[in-house]
């Protein structure tokens, strides 16, 4: 017969022995601890969950509060470029109103220009008129008759420029003279 060997193991269906004895009723602080610790990595796991989720959201916050701030930049500027755009419009208009005026204004102004035109000419004909008579005068010792009648001419022509000119409008005057 074969000799039993002293350390061998039984060739049964049973469970060894050794395993039975580690039963949760027989090692209850055992199973708690490693169930303790597998609590430990599931919440530590889930501390990293978390702080990886709030980095996530801190960058999205981050994200809109950058938006946020650029779309209100953008509103300032929008309403500065819509204030100076009102700002222009009222000064166009302004200048078009003075642009009115003075297109009233210019037809007299023109007939001004030219009769002011016309006393320059008088002045510097009388000027001429003066000088040649001031000239006869030291010459001759006296200025000649038909000298004299052209300066008188010449001042007579520098009056009748001078008194051509209407310097206040034909309608103030009429104003003025109905308020005195």
């Amino acid at each position: 017969m074969p000799e039993a060997q002293p350390n061998a193991r039984p060739r049964s269906s049973q469970v060894p022995a050794e395993i039975k004895q580690t039963a949760a009723g027989r090692f209850p602080l055992v199973h708690q601890l490693i169930h303790f610790a597998d609590l430990r990595n599931f919440y530590k796991d889930m501390r990293e969950a978390l702080k990886s989720a709030n980095r996530r959201a801190g960058a999205q916050q981050g994200l809109v509060t950058k938006a946020r701030k650029k779309i209100e930049a953008l509103e300032l500027d929008l309403a500065a470029a819509q204030q100076e755009k009102r700002e222009l419009l009222a000064y166009r208009q302004r200048a078009e109103q003075e642009a009115s005026q003075l297109a009233e204004l210019l037809p007299r102004l023109k007939g001004r220009t030219l009769q002011m035109q016309q006393i320059e000419q008088a002045l510097s004909s009388l000027a001429d008129v003066k000088e040649a008579v001031d000239l006869q005068d030291r010459q001759t010792g006296s200025p000649t008759l038909q000298s004299m009648q052209d300066l008188k001419r010449a001042v007579e022509n520098l009056l009748e420029r001078a008194d051509s000119i209407d310097f206040f409008d034909s309608e103030a005057s009429e104003g003025y003279e109905q308020q005195s």
